[in-house]
């Protein structure tokens, strides 16, 4: 077994419960002090039924240590388990050969020899039995505890799908589409589109950390920017309002980086960012590519704290793209990171591609470049109308 496999097993026995490892050792204990009588057996002549049952609790309880060791990866615990077994049985051989004298061919000798192997036969059924039943309980336990935690994470799954499907809707002369892939099965990136009085709101959330506490946190953040826009907040007043919202309810040690996009039915869109990476804005007039950004705090840090907005006049063919830093953190075996750069040559290679398309080429350019080990989401918007 390779160290990595060594210590996958070494966390996964540090989530057993203390009762479940008590079955599995004692199990352990079972079935090689079987073993041990077992062998005693084979030498009935010459060992007493005292001295076999010493030889396999020795046994079982040298075989308890190797597992456990086993399980929590002690591996300098290894080095000095087999020198203490060889000590021990060599040291309980020495006294039986001073203590003990083997049976005649006497027929109480033999009638003697009977008893022992009647008696040590009976203790190993009994003993392959208690073995049995033991790793079985502990089977059935650890089952049931595994595979209620694999419906928690397919509901967890279910219910981030639900929370955040992928986007595609055109509106007042622009086409929004957007996505997010998270790490595992419940992630804390948001990508949305929320439609009001005034307007409407696209935007990524992107919470710090990941798993099911993440995910509680986005969909949060989900339910209060929604109410927000409907209630008219769009713009200049929606941040500050969000902000407040998150602080109240959200854990001391969490934050959230938002950026969105608001437009209605002109060209210009309004735009602010909360401690997110700076909007992408590709101009399909003079082929380029530029950072549009507000310097703000992320959400739930302050509750006081004020959001800048700012604007961008959009051409028709212009396309504007929000990433989470997961993609330009992205590292190569050398830990390089992807960086910025890389992805604004793909969005400027394939600016005129369909969304869905220019969304894939940004995916394939970070999987490309090393492992996605957070969640990852792209907003794109386009003008498709001058």
């Amino acid at each position: 077994m390779s160290i990595e496999r060594w210590q996958r097993s070494a966390r996964y026995w540090k989530t057993v419960p203390p009762s479940t490892d008590v079955l599995i050792l004692s199990g352990v204990f079972c079935l090689f002090t079987c073993m041990g009588l077992a062998i005693c057996m084979i030498h009935a002549v010459t060992i007493p039924i005292p001295w076999a049952l010493g030889m396999a609790v020795i046994s079982g309880m040298c075989a308890i240590s190797w597992a456990f060791v086993g399980f929590c990866a002690l591996w300098k615990w290894m080095l000095v388990i087999g020198p203490l077994q060889f000590i021990a049985t060599s040291w309980y051989s020495s006294l039986m050969d001073k203590h003990v004298h083997p049976l005649s061919a006497s027929p109480a000798d033999h009638a003697e020899l009977q008893r022992r192997l009647g008696i040590e036969g009976f203790l190993t059924i009994v003993l392959i039995v208690a073995a049995y039943t033991l790793v079985v309980t502990f089977i059935r336990k650890e089952g049931g505890r595994f595979f209620g935690q694999m419906v928690e994470v397919r509901l967890a799954g279910e219910v981030h799908r639900a929370l955040v499907p992928q986007i595609s809707r055109r509106k007042d002369g622009f086409e929004i589409y957007g996505a997010s892939m998270p790490n595992g099965q419940m992630g804390g990136d948001l990508v949305d589109v929320v439609e009001g009085k005034g307007g409407w709101l696209a935007y990524v959330a992107d919470v710090c950390g990941h798993g099911v506490p993440a995910g509680m946190v986005m969909a949060m953040v989900k339910s209060a920017t929604r109410m927000g826009v409907s209630e008219g907040a769009i713009a200049a007043g929606f941040l500050p309002h969000l902000n407040q919202v998150l602080k109240s309810v959200a854990a001391p040690n969490m934050f959230v980086t938002f950026a969105y996009i608001a437009g209605n039915s002109g060209p210009d869109v309004q735009f602010s960012l909360a401690g997110h990476l700076p909007i992408l804005h590709y101009r399909k007039k003079s082929g380029t590519i530029e950072e549009r950004a507000t310097s703000n705090l992320p959400l739930a840090i302050s509750p006081d704290a004020q959001f800048d907005t700012a604007a961008i006049a959009c051409a028709e063919g212009d396309v504007l793209a929000v990433l989470t830093d997961s993609l330009t953190e992205v590292s190569d075996k050398e830990a390089r990171e992807l960086g910025l750069e890389n992805l604004k040559a793909v969005l400027l290679k394939n600016a005129h591609a369909p969304l869905d398309e220019l969304m894939t080429a940004l995916r394939s350019k970070a999987s490309e470049h090393g492992k996605q080990l957070d969640d990852q989401t792209i907003l794109l918007v386009r003008r498709t109308v001058a």
